[in-house]
């Protein structure tokens, strides 16, 4: 396969390989592929972050409506007296 780059392109991959980054065309090009690749695929770990940030919420909203004090409370301790006040 032939790439035509742009002259912005090709001044970016001269770049990288002077830094050292990379030791040929191929491996500039197929890094970025890998990150255009990873870009498109929902990741896992966001989703979790997501979820996690969202049950972090729901504990705060909570403390706050009862007025709960966190002094020496677990956050398993928390999120069972949230379940059961519910």
């Amino acid at each position: 396969m032939n790439i035509n780059l742009t002259p912005e392109q090709e001044k970016i991959v001269k770049e990288e390989l002077k830094s050292g980054h990379f030791h040929s065309i191929e491996e500039v090009i197929g890094e970025a592929l890998q990150l255009l690749s990873e870009k498109d695929r929902p990741r896992s770990t966001d989703t979790a972050n997501v979820a996690q940030r969202e049950a972090v919420r729901e504990m705060l909203t909570f403390v706050e409506r009862n007025r709960v004090r966190l002094e020496g409370v677990t956050v398993k301790e928390l999120i069972h007296e949230a379940t059961v006040c519910e």
